[in-house]
């Protein structure tokens, strides 16, 4: 009887912590999944009438300036995560993305602005956010010293490689491609994208001294240990979360103790499941076609980062290069997933908000380096760059289209033939089918 008393108390403990778990998972769920866009709005009001009636009014233009376009971006980003649509991604909540496509509206905003300022002006501008700013930056050549081993330098036997280490541009190539891995999911499409972009440096070398590398730079450090690596560990990464089982939903768990709640919790900033993207280049001109424009928006939107802080006047490590960084993140993701869908689903008849975006953003980023770039560079291409490229997409062009027009002349082989058998009545059979019991059905329909 004992024995019986301890097992009742213990199965009732466990059904009461059960209890807790199913109650904790429901208020979490009735909590985030309310859109609580009325008391957003008072919450926001208050703030806004308490910041605008204690904040000192001596401050001076400049500064309030600034508090007063913060003030107006925050409000935005408010409205954005209670009104804009909701779209494919709903991890770790639909408000986050909403938010991030209301960050993209602004980033967007900023560049019409900026696109119709001169040079000199949007330079003062800049200068006026951070008096930092406004200032020519020295660009540094990584060719003008390409030995690898220096047994004259004082620190270093290996400074140039050293050097180049330590460089910040090292690790953005590490961390950026891992990024790049798990937006593209494919092997050789990174691998293509990887190739092409230290050719566009070079391409552009007699523009920005920047791209002047070491030949041991740029194919070893570059092209094999930063993006290698970074691919591998992106396309790794791709792999674990596509294998892992998720269940994320709560249904069919409990959650009785707080370390299980925990974990629900982190879970939430993890995807809830991972598509592998089939890109299929070679399936047919659609898909040739779609590919090559990922590959040219993602080179433009790199060289972009380059050119901008060159002709702004931005160093590389500001916070205005590392905030476009992430809001290209941010809305790289939802961005490439719904140019996927666009291309590969049928079903699929309207461009996505987010690939509309991203398209707009990299144009106007685009222009602004276009505009603004008029009267500096003055050097004109070197004649084996042109030649090069136009060689390259003339055969590009020419390959592709014999390739896809052979492709669509060959015809489909031969159909299987059906299989006719007998069953041990003697009745025919067709493809494991009984023709007396299909022959049966269709006398039944015609009845």
């Amino acid at each position: 009887m004992a024995g019986t008393t301890v097992s009742q108390n213990g199965t009732n403990k466990v059904e009461v912590k059960e209890e807790e778990g199913n109650l904790f998972e429901r208020a979490c769920s009735n909590f985030f999944n309310k859109p609580h866009t009325v008391s957003a709005m008072i919450f926001g009001g208050v703030v806004i009438v308490y910041t605008a009636f204690t904040r000192g009014e001596g401050e001076g233009l400049v500064a309030n300036v600034k508090f007063g376009i913060m003030a107006s971006s925050l409000v935005f980003l408010l409205f954005s995560m209670l009104q804009m649509r909701d779209g494919l991604f709903f991890r770790p909540h639909p408000a986050f993305w909403r938010m991030v496509m209301g960050a993209a509206v602004l980033y967007l905003m900023a560049l019409v602005f900026i696109l119709f300022q001169s040079v000199h002006d949007a330079r003062q501008i800049l200068a006026y956010i951070d008096p930092k700013l406004g200032v020519a930056l020295p660009e540094r050549n990584y060719a003008e010293d390409c030995a690898l081993y220096t047994p004259d330098d004082p620190t270093s036997n290996f400074r140039n490689l050293w050097n180049t280490i330590n460089d910040e541009f090292i690790w953005a190539h590490l961390i950026g491609w891992w990024g790049k891995a798990l937006l593209l999911r494919d092997f050789y499409v990174c691998w293509v994208v990887s190739v092409l972009f230290e050719i566009w440096e070079l391409t552009f070398q007699f523009m920005l001294p920047n791209f002047k590398e070491c030949w041991w730079d740029q194919l070893i450090l570059d092209i094999l240990v930063c993006n290698g690596l970074g691919i591998f560990l992106g396309l790794a990464t791709c792999r674990a979360l596509r294998m892992k089982e998720y269940n994320w939903s709560g249904l069919g768990r409990k959650f009785p103790t707080t370390k299980a709640r925990f974990w629900r919790a982190v879970s939430q900033f993890t995807p809830d499941h991972y598509d592998e993207y089939r890109w299929e280049m070679l399936a047919n001109w659609k898909r040739f076609v779609a590919v090559i424009i990922v590959i040219a928006v993602i080179s433009v939107v790199e060289l972009n980062a380059f050119f901008l802080k060159y002709l702004l006047w931005i160093p590389p490590p500001h916070p205005i290069n590392v905030v476009r960084l992430f809001i290209w993140s941010a809305i790289g993701m939802p961005g490439l997933r719904e140019y996927y869908s666009f291309v590969t689903d049928t079903n699929t008849k309207r461009f996505g908000t987010m690939s509309w975006l991203c398209c707009a953003i990299v144009g106007l980023e685009t222009l602004i380096c276009i505009k603004f770039g008029r009267g500096e560079f003055t050097e004109p291409a070197p004649p084996i760059v042109v030649w090069s490229w136009i060689i390259f997409l003339i055969v590009l062009t020419t390959g592709a289209t014999i390739f896809f027009t052979l492709k669509g002349r060959v015809k489909p082989g031969p159909t299987t033939p059906v299989s006719r058998k007998t069953n041990k009545h003697g009745e025919a059979v067709e493809n494991g089918v009984e023709a007396s019991s299909k022959s049966n059905k269709v006398t039944k329909k015609q009845q």
